[in-house]
């Protein structure tokens, strides 16, 4: 499970040092593509997989289906690092993801998202605790109506 956040330096050749607590967790086979909300999503093998299949599934037609997967596959990257545990950030990547010096690093369950740091603080700056009370409220909610209810 991949859990926190961290800011990391982008250098001069677009690399950036991947949390060492997030390397350990992303196999060989590991997959860079682009998010929702203008984030990099670095995929474990099985979940990419899994992502695929729900990208399949869920498009509403054979010609929305064709779309995603073209720019969501045309736009992936494996996953690779050098030797100093750093990974080239292709520059259609950090256009993507609004990166200019700084990328942002957050664990997110199965995932690792990838953002420039302006948007990360964009999202950031306003959730304060009762922000976070309300939003916490209303996805439980959700998730709470969407539950069989007990026999």
């Amino acid at each position: 499970m991949f859990v926190g956040t961290y800011r990391h330096r982008i250098d001069a050749k677009g690399r950036v040092s991947v949390p060492a607590t997030f390397r350990k967790g992303l196999p060989e086979g590991s997959i860079v593509a682009f998010g929702p909300d203008g984030r990099l999503m670095i995929w474990p093998p099985d979940e990419w997989r899994a992502q695929e299949e729900r990208y399949r599934r869920t498009s509403d037609t054979p010609a929305e289906e064709r779309h995603l997967i073209r720019v969501i596959f045309g736009n992936a990257r494996p996953f690779e690092l050098d030797a100093q545990g750093r990974l080239l950030l292709a520059p259609e990547h950090r256009t993507f993801a609004n990166m200019q010096d700084t990328a942002v690093f957050t664990g997110v369950g199965n995932v690792v998202e990838v953002a420039g740091e302006h948007t990360w603080d964009a999202d950031s700056i306003g959730l304060d605790a009762a922000s976070f009370t309300e939003l916490h409220d209303r996805v439980n909610q959700r998730g709470a109506a969407a539950q069989p209810s007990p026999a």
